[in-house]
């Protein structure tokens, strides 16, 4: 532990602390890729169509866009610790209640819930990952190795309570992650994380909205986030219905990808020093994620299309950390949360957008959209690049 805080450089006294947010970083990754993973047995269940799921995953999303707003704003108020607390509960109850409403309505503020508990988990983590590490490059990857390692693990929890208990076992998944949250929440009240409001003199500055410093990353991880969100929540289903990966194998395609995303990420954190143009890093990423994604849209060899998928984590990996890791003037309290909340959208419209599509066009051409939000991404790294000389 001590050499990983030395490589880290974080100070012995916030080991505690450390500890407690990769933890929940690390369930916040299995809860959020349960979802998606559960998805195709709450749609069946209830006979909902593809319109109807989407509404679901979006209101994660919504929920996480209004708990990100309320973590740059709320800690003034009452503290960072019970800020978190309060709305980190609402994970608990979320998973509680997907478990027993079948109305839709109720659901989406189940899912929404959900993702308050997500979005309060995801601000607090980034930031304190970033203040108590002098390597916050290093931090962040392994912070986000931790959630990677999460989403990992997601699927083998759901199929192995299937296995044993039959198709209702998704539900004892569910609530598996609900105590997970609460064991999370109890960590974080124990550790150091300041309990008491920051003081914070002379107001809340938004300056930052006036610089293309916080816009083009901001945008930049809002295209990134659109896809990884309907990759987390949509792919299950597409594979299975496309029938291009063998019956029962589709339900693993998270573990792939995320297995990839954690690998990709640990090699990242461990070499972070020695990348010294972190932008051209984005852009190689950036590029390498494009091809994949083609190159499995246009496959219909199960080989290929698992080679594919591999390839899209491993390059998908260190695109989210790096880019926030390298926001600079952008990292505060504040900006924090209005960077999360706005690029944060593209999770909620996305997935919302696909399902529509989809039941129009087909699930397959749906997809192909997530193709044009890469290529947007790739320009908004081209343009950070030109903005950082």
């Amino acid at each position: 532990m001590n050499r990983i805080l030395a490589k880290l450089e974080v100070n012995p006294k916030d080991k505690g602390l450390l500890g407690a947010v990769n933890f929940a970083f690390f369930i916040n990754g299995a809860m959020v890729i349960m979802l998606g993973v559960l998805l195709p047995y709450i749609k069946a269940e209830n006979s909902f169509s593809y319109t109807q799921a989407g509404m679901l995953l979006s209101a994660h999303q919504v929920g996480t866009f209004a708990a990100v707003l309320a973590a740059g704003v709320l800690p003034y108020a009452i503290g960072r610790k019970k800020s978190t607390l309060i709305m980190g509960a609402g994970a608990i109850i979320g998973m509680a209640l997907i478990v027993v409403l079948q109305n839709i309505f109720l659901l989406i503020f189940a899912f929404a819930l959900t993702g308050i508990g997500r979005g309060t988990l995801n601000n607090v983590c980034n930031l304190t990952a970033s203040n108590i590490a002098g390597n916050r490059t290093a931090a962040i990857n392994v912070l986000h190795s931790g959630f990677a390692l999460g989403a990992l693990i997601a699927p083998v929890i759901v199929f192995a309570y299937v296995f044993a208990a039959g198709v209702s076992g998704w539900k004892l998944a569910a609530l598996t992650i609900a105590v997970l949250m609460a064991a999370v929440l109890m960590f974080i009240m124990r550790s150091n994380l300041p309990n008491l409001p920051p003081k914070n003199k002379g107001g809340v500055s938004l300056s930052f909205l006036k610089e293309k410093s916080f816009w083009i990353p901001t945008m930049l991880l809002f295209f990134y986030i659109a896809v990884e969100a309907s990759i987390i929540g949509w792919f299950v289903l597409y594979f299975a219905d496309a029938g291009t990966l063998p019956d029962g194998f589709a339900g693993f395609v998270p573990t792939m990808h995320w297995l990839m995303m954690m690998v990709g990420r640990i090699c990242i954190a461990t070499v972070s020093n020695r990348i010294h143009n972190k932008n051209r890093a984005l852009l190689i990423m950036s590029m390498l994620t494009i091809v994949c994604f083609t190159g499995m849209l246009l496959s219909t060899s199960a080989l290929l299309n698992v080679i594919f998928l591999l390839g899209i984590g491993l390059s998908m990996a260190g695109i989210y950390p790096t880019t926030m890791a390298t926001a600079g003037s952008t990292i505060t309290s504040v900006s924090l949360g209005f960077l999360i909340a706005i690029s944060g959208l593209g999770a909620i419209f996305m997935p919302a957008i696909i399902g529509v599509v989809a039941d129009a066009r087909g699930l397959t051409e749906a997809i192909t959209l997530l193709l044009v939000a890469l290529f947007i991404m790739m320009l908004l790294v081209v343009a950070k690049t030109a903005n950082d000389k």
